[in-house]
């Protein structure tokens, strides 16, 4: 395995962080709905709309690395051509 600079590094730093945050207000959420069922259930419906925002938010990360991923595979099949 060939070592890693320290820009590769913070890149995936930054990317954890980045996906971190929308798990936790998804977990968060999730708690949150569950609690709502037993002592508010008409908030329910606004909870998990939150949820289904952060779950859309990450899959658009998740998109934009995918993106970046291929550009990048594909600048360096043209540098190695």
């Amino acid at each position: 395995m060939k070592p890693r600079d320290a820009p590769e590094i913070d890149f995936y730093d930054e990317m954890v962080c980045e996906l971190r945050q929308p798990l936790t207000a998804i977990a968060g959420g999730i708690q949150l709905a569950r609690r709502f069922l037993q002592t508010d259930p008409s908030r329910v419906g606004a909870t998990l709309d939150q949820v289904a925002a952060q779950v859309a938010r990450m899959d658009r990360m998740l998109v934009t690395l995918r993106e970046r991923a291929e550009d990048a595979a594909h600048a360096e099949a043209l540098l190695e051509s």
